[in-house]
């Protein structure tokens, strides 16, 4: 029976068509990713993207954000535990920083760390989500080695409309969501957010100790369209806080023992945009900040406050068939660890300039574009990234070709150049140098059957130099780079079928290849393939089954610094919604109904099987 499912999954997945979410008929073909200003059709880029719409994200109806991400070719999550806990994503065999992710504009990695955690948001708050894949730093600067993640919450909207979202169920769990847009006059749309959620968790442990759960809020409130004098502004502030419990390895055995450990995170971001028309050019001039502070409380307590500030002003000129954008950027990012041993400077900073160029020709048929961007850092050589790529129409076959070129950087985290020296015994070294990479992507997309269904496949390869490991042969623990290098390479399958009325599938299949010095690097599964199938029988009931199949990956086993191999599983959901009438909905949800016993991070349990009821209400 899995065999069967994991060999479906290769082929098809289903987004429902109907949803009581108001949306564009294209919602899916237009992003805002991948161009410097404004937005473009998916046709148009020559990288691959994928989007899920808000329909996407009602039907499949998850909790967290990264258990949907799971749908979408090239996307691997590790979860350490429960919802809440540490969770890292990867693209194409990348490492977790190479990720840049976007909320509403603003670059929410952990100026710390250096990445993401997808712990902290959950899917209600989302209106829509782009992935860009590939080496995107010509665009978007440090980070973007294996893509971006653009994701457009209920804030960006500007039509008038209020919803509200409650669901509880297993674990304890219950999660609450509220969403408006309330437009003032025609000046400006004001917009509020506000969430919590609480579960009762599990004991990550595996020793059936002590339940691990979480906590979280988050309210942002923005204001979209205000035009002043010829001047458009938007601005947006969110503000969220995360309380996780974990246990903890006391004795350094490389097992996790049962304890009373939890981590508090507490995070604001801010953004405001100011467009304008300046003697026949676009201008778009953005200020934002994100703010992070984690207090970890367990064996040993630390603080840590990471903090970056961003400024950028782009402007664009299109003119016949070709258009023109350059931007100039500064950012500056600052961090504080206590207790800290490490001996550096009270809140080392590090700050960067630079100056980008983006040139795109549409010939019709055909299209072509040219990045580059040079970045000056105060602690780096400054670093020239590219990119060129490519599309064309056959217009007669219903296909169309893509290919890219181009080169990603990934400059140090602060706590990689300035470590720290709690039981961790990391430090930092202040001699890495960026990690660089070179790629590249060839993809083919077919329509067929009167273009009910498209099929896409892209070949991609990566080399990575200067990559940074942590070094745990000396101690305390180093990062260094390594003298060797990482190649990553792959195919992506995607299928998007309208079956029927009211029967869509979509699916996604990967297979990935990614060694370093000719060894398989860890936590990169070798095969990756989703099935979500959608079927509305009748107009108020909307069914959605999905199945997301991860391969077998290599983990480190701590207990002997040695390669474990962490065996596949197969997460099967299904979710049920019924239309009440054109404001209510009630669902029925259930997760990992196999309930599959699997780790995705050696030595962390994974969760079992969850079933959900909730009520949605909107109102237009």
């Amino acid at each position: 029976m899995k065999r069967a499912l994991i060999l479906a999954s290769t082929a098809l997945v289903l987004w429902n068509s109907q949803s009581a979410l108001a949306q564009t008929d294209n919602d899916d073909e237009i992003v805002s990713v991948g161009t410097i200003i404004g937005e473009s059709l998916v046709t148009d880029l020559s990288s691959p993207v994928s989007v899920l719409t808000s329909v996407e994200l009602e039907n499949r109806n998850q909790t967290y954000l990264s258990e949907i991400l799971r749908a979408l070719p090239g996307v691997s999550i590790n979860r350490s535990g429960p919802g809440g806990a540490l969770t890292q994503i990867r693209m194409r065999g990348t490492e977790a920083s190479h990720v840049l992710v976007l909320i509403d504009g603003v670059e929410v990695a952990n100026p710390t760390a250096g990445e993401y955690d997808l712990s902290g948001i959950r899917a209600a708050e989302i209106a829509k989500i782009e992935v860009l894949r590939g080496e995107q730093s010509a665009l978007y600067g440090s980070d973007a080695v294996g893509g971006v993640i653009n994701i457009i919450t209920y804030a960006g909207t500007g039509q008038k409309f209020w919803q509200a979202s409650l669901e509880a169920g297993s674990f304890n769990t219950l999660d609450g969501q509220f969403n408006a847009a309330v437009p003032i006059g025609d000046l400006a749309t004001l917009t509020l957010g506000v969430g919590a959620l609480t579960t009762e968790g599990y004991d990550i442990s595996g020793t059936s100790g002590e339940k691990d759960g979480s906590q979280s809020r988050a309210i942002n409130v923005g204001v979209n369209g205000l035009d002043i004098g010829g001047i458009t502004l938007s601005a947006k502030y969110t503000d969220s806080k995360l309380d996780t419990e974990f246990d903890e390895d006391l004795f350094f055995s490389g097992r996790l023992d049962d304890t009373q450990s939890h981590t508090m995170v507490d995070t604001q971001s801010a953004r405001i945009d100011a467009s304008f028309d300046l003697g026949g050019f676009e201008n778009q001039i953005t200020l934002s900040g994100h703010d992070i502070e984690t207090d970890s409380r367990a064996s040993f307590q630390s603080v840590s406050d990471g903090t970056r500030r961003q400024a950028r002003w782009a402007i664009t000129k299109a003119f016949d068939q070709h258009a023109i954008t350059v931007l100039g950027e500064t950012e500056r990012e600052t961090y504080e660890i206590t207790p800290s041993f490490a001996f550096v400077p009270t809140r080392p900073k590090n700050t960067a300039y630079a100056a980008a160029a983006d040139y795109r020709y549409d010939g019709g048929n055909f299209g072509i574009n040219a990045s580059a961007r040079n970045d000056f850092n105060d602690r780096f050589d400054e670093a020239l990234t590219w990119k060129l790529g490519g599309t064309y129409d056959l217009e007669s076959f219903g296909g169309r070709l893509r290919a890219s070129v181009g080169t990603g950087i990934k400059n140090p985290s602060l706590i990689e150049l300035f470590g720290f020296f709690p039981e961790a015994s990391f430090v930092g070294n202040p001699d890495l140098k960026p990690e660089e990479s070179f790629g590249y992507n060839f993809g083919y997309e077919q329509k067929l059957l009167d273009d009910a269904l498209t099929l896409a496949a892209d070949y991609f390869r990566s080399e990575l130099t200067d990559e940074i490991f942590t070094d745990f042969s000396s101690f305390p623990f180093l990062p260094r780079n390594r003298a060797t290098d990482s190649t990553r390479e792959g195919i992506e399958l995607t299928a998007d079928w309208d079956v029927m009325d009211g029967f869509d599938l979509y699916g996604s299949a990967t297979f990935l290849d990614s060694e370093e010095n000719d060894v398989t690097e860890i936590r990169r599964p070798d095969f990756l393939a989703s099935l979500t199938a959608t079927w509305q029988p009748i107009d108020a009931l909307t069914l959605t089954g999905s199945i997301d199949h991860t391969g077998e990956q290599l983990d480190t086993d701590f207990s002997t610094f040695s390669p474990v191999t962490l065996e596949a599983f197969t997460l099967v959901g299904l979710n049920a919604a019924f239309n009440v009438n054109d404001e209510i909905t009630l669902t029925l949800r259930g997760e990992n109904l196999l309930d599959e016993d699997y780790q995705e991070v050696v030595g962390y349990a994974s969760q079992g099987r969850g079933v959900f009821a909730g009520l949605r209400a909107r109102f237009d």
